[in-house]
């Protein structure tokens, strides 16, 4: 499979998703909240998943949670990756109840499990950009 030339891999920005992508560049974690049945949603939601009520709102999550799990990558599936391997992408879910993927970055020796607590940083990849990964909660940013 050929890949683009670029060392960044940005996904194109669709308006339902925006206000996520905006709050990361803030450093926030914005999640959807219906006005309904106030149930939490992961970004780019049209209804919510409970009632089916399509007035949400953005909200900005805390940033902890929980690794639901996870998964090591031995090969890149970019080229842009390639001097990462092996990195560990987690799916996560956060403290107000959404899940969300990113990749987990640890400390040397640090150990990491389903069910560990972590906390959203974010990393600048690109002169515009900032991206959310996830770091054991007893680890510093």
């Amino acid at each position: 499979m050929k890949f683009a030339e670029q060392s960044v891999v940005w996904p194109e920005i669709k308006e339902v998703a925006r206000p996520f992508y905006e709050g990361m560049q803030q450093h926030k974690i914005m999640i959807q909240q219906c006005s309904n049945c106030s149930t939490h949603l992961p970004p780019a939601q049209l209804v919510c998943d409970h009632c089916g009520c399509d007035d949400l709102t953005w909200i900005e999550a805390d940033g902890s949670g929980e690794i639901y799990t996870y998964v090591v990558y031995h090969r890149s599936f970019h080229p842009a990756f390639n001097d990462q391997v092996p990195y560990i992408v987690a799916l996560v879910e956060l403290k107000e109840g959404p899940r969300l993927m990113g990749q987990l970055k640890l400390k040397e020796g640090q150990a990491y499990k389903v069910g560990s607590t972590v906390v959203t940083r974010f990393q600048k990849i690109d002169k515009n950009n900032e991206l959310l990964y996830f770091q054991l909660e007893d680890g510093d940013g």
